[in-house]
């Protein structure tokens, strides 16, 4: 009898210091630039996915079990915060239920590091759906890491297609992993990497959301820009297309203006664009 009232007292005990224990811990959560924002999970390509542990990165707030990562795919969750157990360091995530999950960080800098790549920003997703059912241009159908196809021979550089379609995707370490479903007017169908969005450095168009040559620039310029040629005279729009983003720029004011350097790392070395007026006037290469 005295066993049995001792298990009455007992059990509600260690129910109490475990929940006081698991909320000392959600305490212990701190705030990082995500924090708040929505997200999805991204699919993986095969190949990619026996590259990493992917099913060592999920579990459960309050517990070391890893849950698969199949689990996880296209549900949404909200980011709250960034956690840190010992050597093990984590971003926070909760569900729609309210219920806390894990995802294995291996950077302690969380308010500096890139996101893991695999995490779909809700806000992302929905811009990117904006552009269903309009037309884009294709850059590289050559970069198979973002551009992927079945029918390799019916695309080409600067063709017009029409998204159909935006999915959650990752092939790769870096780059969105957002893409959109394309197609052909033949109907040939192809995914092609989101363009990252805000940033004028060290990235890559894989698409265009306008004509990239336009009759009205002149068959001169558009035969350089095929030929993936940057010249005196061309616009920062056409030296972007013909040659892509620079991998730093310099940017000086005075009163007669602003003019900028473009620098592009190239076989180690460094080749300068100047700009005045948004006008190409000198290239050091």
């Amino acid at each position: 009898m005295q066993i049995k009232k001792f298990s009455y007292l007992i059990f509600p005990l260690i129910l109490f210091i475990n929940c006081f224990g698991l909320k000392f811990q959600k305490n212990d959560i701190t705030p990082n630039d995500w924090s708040e924002k929505s997200i999805r999970i991204a699919n993986l390509e095969d190949s990619y996915k026996r590259k990493h542990r992917f099913n060592k990165v999920f579990s459960k707030f309050s517990s070391k079990r890893f849950i698969p990562y199949y689990r996880f795919i296209d549900k949404t969750f909200s980011i709250v915060g960034s956690y840190n157990q010992g050597d093990e360091n984590y971003i926070i995530i909760k569900d729609k239920n309210g219920k806390f999950f894990k995802i294995s960080q291996k950077n302690k800098k969380y308010n500096k590091d890139p996101i893991l790549n695999f995490l779909v920003f809700e806000e992302n997703f929905e811009n990117a759906k904006q552009l269903i059912d309009t037309k884009i241009w294709l850059n590289d159908v050559w970069d198979a890491e973002n551009f992927i196809t079945k029918f390799p021979n019916s695309f080409y550089t600067f063709q017009s297609v029409e998204v159909k379609d935006v999915i959650g995707f990752q092939n790769s370490d870096i780059g969105y992993p957002i893409w959109l479903k394309v197609l052909t007017e033949k109907g040939e169908d192809a995914i092609v990497r989101y363009n990252q969005q805000g940033v004028r450095v060290g990235i890559k168009d894989h698409y265009f959301t306008s004509d990239p040559l336009p009759l009205e620039w002149g068959t001169k310029i558009l035969q350089k820009i095929k030929n993936r040629k940057a010249d005196i005279g061309m616009s920062s729009k056409q030296v972007r297309i013909a040659i892509g983003y620079p991998d730093e720029i310099n940017s000086t004011s005075s009163r007669h203006g602003v003019s900028e350097q473009w620098i592009y790392f190239l076989l180690n070395k460094k080749n300068y664009y100047q700009f005045e007026y948004d006008k190409l006037v000198y290239i050091n290469n």
